[in-house]
């Protein structure tokens, strides 16, 4: 017999609950700080929860080619330029939640249920066309990128990160494609501020040796294209 539902707990749908009702309450406050028409409190449940439930299920599909991308030739794209590039697993720390905190920021801003569908099948939109990549062209960073002794506190979160994924979904890097989406989302609000975020995230994904200068570009261009054809209301 199965049991794995039997690890979702009770006390793991209560932390849940709570989780979708704090991260709700958070978009609220920010909104009140951002959004010229802030959305009500309920509407943010309401949006929140609708997130939470997408995000799970979409994700699935990450999850599927992680699982399925072995059937054509893995690539690797390291150029000269990539060996100059320090190895600083420091960066590990904005690569992994200054993303998130932007995502937020763009949550926070959305003054309607309407804009909120947009900004999800935006993101959906991403998550399909990397997928895509992932799937039929599988690229990969040297072998050496990860063998090191993970002595620091950087280093072991790196770690725990490059085991959520099989490494075989370098290109265009998502990182990039993301941040490239979120941050055109938050020039109204950021202004040049918000291009430096993207710059960040780049930068972190080549410091922390996630993927190789090749990866970039394309991650970027990809964000800037869903972001021109994505009906967003920003506005």
């Amino acid at each position: 017999m199965d049991n794995t539902y039997k690890r979702i707990s009770p006390k793991y749908m209560l932390l849940l609950f709570l989780g979708t009702l704090l991260a709700s309450l958070l978009y609220f406050l920010i909104a009140q700080l951002l959004s010229p028409k802030p959305m009500t409190f309920t509407s943010y449940i309401v949006f929140t929860i609708i997130l939470a439930v997408i995000i799970t299920g979409a994700y699935q599909i990450f999850f599927w080619v992680q699982r399925n991308n072995y059937f054509f030739k893995t690539r690797c794209f390291k150029i000269g330029l990539d060996d100059r590039i320090p190895f600083n697993p420091i960066w590990i720390w904005p690569y992994s939640f200054f993303y998130y905190i932007m995502i937020g920021l763009v949550v926070a801003r959305i003054s309607s249920l309407e804009e909120g569908v947009h900004l999800i099948f935006g993101g959906l939109l991403v998550l399909f066309f990397q997928s895509l990549f992932f799937l039929v062209m599988p690229v990969t960073v040297p072998k050496e990128y990860r063998q090191y002794e993970a002595d620091t506190l950087s280093k072991r979160y790196l770690r725990f990160v490059q085991g959520l994924d099989n490494g075989r979904n370098c290109f265009p890097s998502m990182h990039c494609s993301v941040a490239t989406y979120v941050g055109l989302l938050l020039v109204p609000v950021l202004g040049l501020y918000a291009y430096f975020f993207i710059g960040i995230i780049a930068i972190s994904c080549l410091f922390v040796k996630q993927h190789q200068v090749l990866d970039i570009i394309p991650g970027v261009i990809l964000g800037w294209i869903v972001f021109l054809i994505n009906p967003i209301i920003t506005g």
